[in-house]
């Protein structure tokens, strides 16, 4: 089985909180995934990088802590394994913006990037208003994290991976600002990214 950030994480959480039942627990967890992941088997091999990366462990990791913990503790222990790998990305990122005038490519990296990562394929949907000059304006209006959450009955679920945007990209560097008003997955009816030099 594939181990990504959730699952390590997972696995790190009962190896340390319940040690008598890790076993069981890691068993529990991954039988869970390996439904999820027959149940989502036809999907698209540029959908799949997100269920894998994501999603479906995401969802196996909830369920499972369930069993051990308060609903809202199981949510919290998930937000916290996507919270820290955001925050790790945010430093990789924050390095990176050190080196002069990078900062000017980014909003042309996410256009470039949503187009490859995050287009129709891979079930996203769009409506483009600005991904030029400096400016990178978008309403993503569908989000396979929104439909895999709610098509499993934890909606809820979904809040930690648009958490995780404003956690790498908040206040990123002087030069750019991030905004967004509402995502799908916190009860809006599209995300209304945007990401721009400042003063664009």
């Amino acid at each position: 089985m594939k181990e990504n950030y959730i699952i390590s994480a997972f696995r790190e959480t009962v190896k340390r909180d319940f040690a008598g039942r890790a076993q069981v627990l890691n068993e529990a967890f991954d039988g869970r995934l390996q439904s999820l992941r027959q149940e989502n088997a036809d999907a698209s091999k540029e959908k799949q990088r997100h269920l894998e990366g994501q999603i479906l462990p995401g969802i196996a990791a909830y369920e499972t802590l369930q069993t051990v913990l308060a609903k809202e503790q199981a949510l919290q222990t998930v937000h916290g394994y996507v919270e820290q790998h955001a925050q790790n990305f945010r430093r990789t990122l924050t390095k990176l913006l050190r080196l002069p005038g990078l900062y000017r490519l980014v909003p042309g990296i996410f256009a470039s990037a949503t187009k490859k990562h995050f287009g129709q394929s891979a079930g996203f949907a769009a409506k483009e208003y600005q991904t030029s000059g400096g400016v990178w304006r978008i309403d993503m209006t569908r989000c396979p994290y929104h439909d895999t959450c709610v098509k499993y009955g934890c909606s809820e679920l979904c809040r930690c991976f648009c958490d995780s945007d404003d956690v790498s990209y908040e206040n990123l560097h002087p030069q750019l600002v991030w905004h967004r008003t509402k995502t799908l997955g916190r009860g809006g009816d599209c995300c209304d990214f945007c990401f721009k030099i400042r003063g664009k």
